[in-house]
């Protein structure tokens, strides 16, 4: 901790140099140049998993994890995980083939839209897009379905 003279206050970074001031931020790319770079594949969804979806989950995780301990303003917040994801399993437990699974899964893509436009992040708008992808493979059956679950499932394991 030190004394700034110029403000007046004390600053609680170790040394003047290490204050938020002087370090050069972390950024993170764009959603779409993410997903130039990393590849969708539908046959994830329509096939199954492989380890391309498991390297690709793991990038989009950590692409979507806070880049900061303190916060991290475009990261994908917990309460969005739990919004989103809590929806999609209990649309898997329903059965997509029942006439209720089917509906809230019509109504899904509506619901993950709100709610990147309400909160524009980068980590969200990236499961969006991601989910965009999947969602148009994911209605087919009950398999299709699962494998979209078990995608965002392995992305969302690897956010930490």
């Amino acid at each position: 901790m030190y004394y700034d003279n110029n403000t007046k206050r004390k600053n609680f970074a170790s040394s003047p140099q290490q204050s938020s001031g002087n370090r050069k931020k972390e950024e993170r790319e764009a959603p779409d140049a993410f997903l130039s770079d990393n590849a969708f594949k539908q046959e994830w969804i329509t096939v199954g998993a492989d380890e391309g979806m498991i390297t690709f989950a793991d990038k989009a995780g950590k692409y979507m994890a806070p880049l900061h301990p303190n916060g991290d303003r475009e990261c994908l917040s917990k309460a969005q995980i739990r919004n989103v994801f809590g929806e999609i399993k209990r649309i898997q437990l329903k059965g997509i083939d029942k006439p209720e699974g089917r509906s809230a899964f019509l109504l899904l893509k509506p619901k993950v839209a709100y709610a990147e436009g309400r909160n524009r992040t980068k980590g969200l708008t990236l499961i969006k897009k991601i989910f965009d992808k999947g969602w148009q493979y994911a209605g087919k059956s009950q398999a299709t379905y699962n494998n979209f679950c078990a995608l965002l499932e392995a992305i969302l394991a690897y956010h930490k």
